[in-house]
């Protein structure tokens, strides 16, 4: 079984939401979420926010390592700081090998 790279999950260190470009390349800004709850896309539930939000870059066409290194220089470039990235894989079928969020 083949795994293809499809996005990227980067957390910021913020104690708020992020305004984050909502493409960059083939990838969309999907989701942000905070201790697993969306807040992003909107409504988002009333709760107490943590400093590391998680913010969901998706393509639905395979990226390379390149683009995703381009994304967080990206970000970097933009003023923000990250503490941890993740990258998002699916299986042949379509398959998302990542979790999603409440």
């Amino acid at each position: 079984m083949n795994f293809n790279l499809h996005g990227l999950d980067i957390y910021l260190w913020t104690p708020t939401t992020p305004d984050l470009p909502k493409e960059f390349r083939t990838m969309k800004l999907t989701l942000i979420s905070n201790r697993g709850t969306r807040i992003y896309p909107p409504p988002a539930p009333e709760i107490d926010l943590l400093d590391y939000p998680r913010c969901r870059f998706e393509s639905d066409t395979v990226v390379s390592n390149e683009d995703i290194d381009a994304l967080v220089l990206h970000i970097t470039e933009l003023g923000w700081t990250w503490v941890k990235c993740q990258k998002l894989f699916r299986n042949d079928e379509g398959e998302n090998l990542y979790s999603q969020p409440y």
